[in-house]
């Protein structure tokens, strides 16, 4: 005759009963973190590579809007980035970002010059932006016919980014893109000068 432990029974059983909610939560919780990580691209979460992104979503935007009538190869300037309440101030934030565009738009059939001018445009009393007379100057004797004009704004979170295309012949602007970064620690870094 066999002799059944019912104690032993009985605890096998409980364990079971407490093992299967344990097992369906933890089975749920990794279900739901999965879904959560894809559910976006990771792009919009990987900030280091965010204004290299943002650079070539600007050029590619501006060379879309560019009329058939601008035939290349033409002289493009490219001018670092000032801020929008200062015209007279850029910073390595703005260089930076002249710098990268005009990487971008390397080898896009433009020949491209680049100035370090501060004193670029300036905005009238009608609140017009006006190329400054020393800037038109530098412009007409680089044989200048686009002008590639930045300007940034600083916010709490992030930073606003207004970008022009001037084809400087007719004094009018052919081509803008505007957008914002995301403020980093690295990017917060930049405009710190």
């Amino acid at each position: 005759m066999v002799k059944i432990n019912m104690k032993s029974v009985n605890n096998r059983r409980y364990s079971g009963i407490y093992l299967l909610p344990t097992v369906i939560l933890l089975f749920t919780v990794l279900l739901f973190l999965s879904a959560c990580s894809s559910s976006m691209p990771t792009s919009y979460y990987d900030y280091e590579y965010e204004r290299d992104y943002k650079v070539g979503i600007i050029s590619d935007r501006l060379l879309e809007q560019i009329p058939a009538e601008i035939k290349r190869p033409v002289v493009l300037v490219v001018t670092s980035f000032v801020q929008l309440d200062d015209f007279s101030k850029t910073s390595r934030f703005g260089m930076l970002m002249a710098e990268q565009l005009l990487s971008r738009l390397a080898g896009q059939g433009f020949i491209l010059r680049e100035t370090r001018m501060k004193d670029i445009f300036y905005q009238s009393q009608n609140g017009e932006f006006v190329l400054s007379r020393e800037f038109s100057k530098v412009a007409q004797d680089l044989d200048a016919r686009l002008v590639l004009l930045g300007t940034y704004l600083e916010a709490r979170d992030h930073v606003l980014l207004n970008t022009r295309l001037v084809d400087f012949h007719k004094r009018s602007v052919v081509a803008s893109y505007d957008c914002q970064l995301v403020k980093t620690p690295d990017i917060s870094e930049l405009l710190s000068d």
